[in-house]
């Protein structure tokens, strides 16, 4: 019988190459406020359930199970200070949400609570998980309120969770409005791209390979619990280096206007974060291929 796995904030762009990726290893029942009906006719034996996760709590008669994956979040990188309260929402109010509704359920193996590789802020890449961190921006900050929340979860109450910081996604579903897809897009038509510089580098990892990453540290929930983990591909990339590999394989006429808009306010030159943690849990090396990942996207 297949264990239980529930994705908390699963009907996006990360949840639905989960979908994809761990079904066939998992009972999989995806919680969000909106579920892309469309996509999860194609995967049957995922159950599917509507909730506001800032609000409701997954009702009590529902069985508690051996994983949970909590996506649920507002992904921003603006510095608009109004948001603190909507982000507080979607990430903080929802853990608060589940830890009460699942505290007392010992058949629950390991929670993963996302984090985010902004947290650490701009300097000391490579990123290790023993850094201080040092959030640049409203969404960083509240991830990093609610990564000391987790933790303070599971030191004061023994609740099975652990924190993932993951790279930069990029696969199959995402937005057309983030960097990967808007360049291929671009290149695909020859139409111009308007980017800044781009001399920042950024750890990138396919969604099919963290998805196996994250199979892995089910699989070695013991050695999790209670842990903060990058999982990232260990490696930074020039946004200008992937504009010109991609321009390269599409064969495009494109014009890129490097420049054409400025850096962001305390902009990320280098975010690459240590895999050794990560390698140290499943036991084995971390090794992406993410220009032939990108190539496999295209």
């Amino acid at each position: 019988m297949k264990e239980r796995l529930f994705l908390i904030g699963g009907s996006g762009f990360i949840g639905k190459n989960l979908v994809r990726c761990l079904h066939d290893k998992y009972a999989i029942s995806v919680y969000d406020k909106f579920i892309d009906e469309a996509y999860f006719t194609g995967y049957a034996d995922v159950k599917t359930s509507l909730i506001e996760l800032d609000k409701d709590r997954i009702p009590a008669d529902v069985d508690a199970p051996d994983y949970i994956v909590n996506l649920a979040s507002i992904v921003t990188a603006e510095r608009d200070l109004s948001l603190f309260d909507s982000m507080i929402a979607s990430n903080l109010k929802v853990l608060l949400n589940l830890y009460e509704r699942f505290k007392e359920k010992s058949k629950l193996k390991l929670f993963i609570q996302f984090g985010s590789s902004e947290e650490y802020g701009n300097d000391g890449s490579p990123f290790e998980e023993t850094m201080r961190e040092e959030p640049n921006s409203p969404y960083a900050l509240v991830k990093q309120l609610t990564t000391n929340t987790a933790m303070m979860l599971h030191r004061n109450y023994i609740f099975p969770i652990m924190v993932v910081r993951p790279g930069n996604l990029f696969g199959p579903l995402q937005g057309g409005k983030k960097f990967i897809p808007y360049v291929i897009d671009c290149l695909k038509q020859n139409a111009p791209l308007n980017v800044t510089p781009c001399e920042q580098k950024r750890d990138f990892i396919y969604a099919d390979d963290f998805a196996w990453a994250i199979g892995e540290l089910l699989k070695n929930h013991t050695k999790a619990v209670g842990q903060i983990v990058n999982v990232s591909s260990g490696e930074s990339l020039s946004l200008k280096s992937i504009i010109e590999h991609c321009r390269k394989v599409i064969d495009s006429k494109s014009k890129v206007n490097y420049g054409a808009i400025p850096y962001r306010e305390n902009e990320m030159m280098d975010l690459r974060c240590s895999v050794s943690k990560l390698e140290t849990i499943i036991g084995q090396p971390v090794k992406f291929d993410m220009l032939n990942q990108i190539e496999k996207l295209i």
